[in-house]
């Protein structure tokens, strides 16, 4: 089907989600035909009408793209920092189809991250109406209470709201820290940071070990790969976009 939403398109050519690409075409940032369009419900035939963004004229006709990588502790999950610190845009850059990351992880934090150009595919990995569980390792100093696990999964009060955990299971002890994991959906900022800080432990190390039904297998630091055709229809047919 070549005719759909301009925000469609847009996200199927791998520039960003739909709804970034609603804010670049409110903003007068898309050009089809070379006429500014602003209507988000303008619709085009990819086949025949001339797209741009922001003076880029689109492409659909590339084969997306997508990459399994550990990011490790230290890097900066973002095309680019405004810092200078590394950044997983470095790594995509050198990658073919210009994918991009998807899902934060802060820049203390390590483990699974996917890069992928399939801007459709990334806004459903990441928009809390899909509710896509990721499960992580952490370990926190003290001990955790018993109580305090029931907390995360109750409701922990924090200042832009109550966050929850959708379990919180218990991997091992040591004399003054405990390691768990933790699965949620939760997709704010430091989420388990900030709860595991707000119920007074520190969280020593977090790894993100599952995201949706990705996970990092046998990959060490800093290691990438790209995904088989077998796991990408997989990946689609879990987040419905694929039958």
């Amino acid at each position: 089907m070549s005719s759909m939403r301009i925000n469609r398109a847009i996200a199927q050519a791998g520039v960003c989600s739909r709804r970034a690409a609603e804010q670049l075409i409110s903003s007068g940032q898309v050009r089809v035909n070379d006429k500014v369009v602003t209507d988000l419900a303008t619709t085009v035939d990819i086949r025949r009408d001339r797209i741009k963004v922001r003076g880029k004229l689109l492409h659909f006709g590339f084969k997306q793209h997508y990459y399994v990588y550990y990011k490790p502790r230290g890097i900066v999950s973002t095309m680019q920092d405004e810092l200078g610190r590394q950044s997983v845009g470095e790594l995509c850059a050198t990658l073919p189809g210009s994918p991009r990351p998807v899902g934060r992880l802060d820049r203390a934090s390590e483990g699974l991250m996917l890069l992928c150009s399939d801007g459709e595919l990334a806004n459903r990995m990441t928009h809390p109406r899909y509710g896509v569980s990721k499960e992580y390792r952490v370990t926190v100093r003290p001990r955790l209470s018993e109580a305090h696990a029931q907390q995360m999964v109750d409701g922990v009060q924090l200042e832009d709201g109550e966050a929850h955990f959708n379990t919180v299971e218990l991997v091992s002890l040591e004399r003054d820290r405990s390691r768990l994991n933790i699965e949620l959906t939760e997709g704010r900022n430091r989420i388990i940071r900030r709860v595991c800080e707000a119920l007074g432990y520190e969280v020593l190390r977090l790894k993100r070990q599952r995201f949706g039904p990705l996970v990092l297998d046998k990959l060490s630091p800093g290691e990438h790969r790209a995904m088989t055709a077998g796991e990408v229809r997989s990946l689609r047919r879990a987040l419905k976009l694929e039958k």
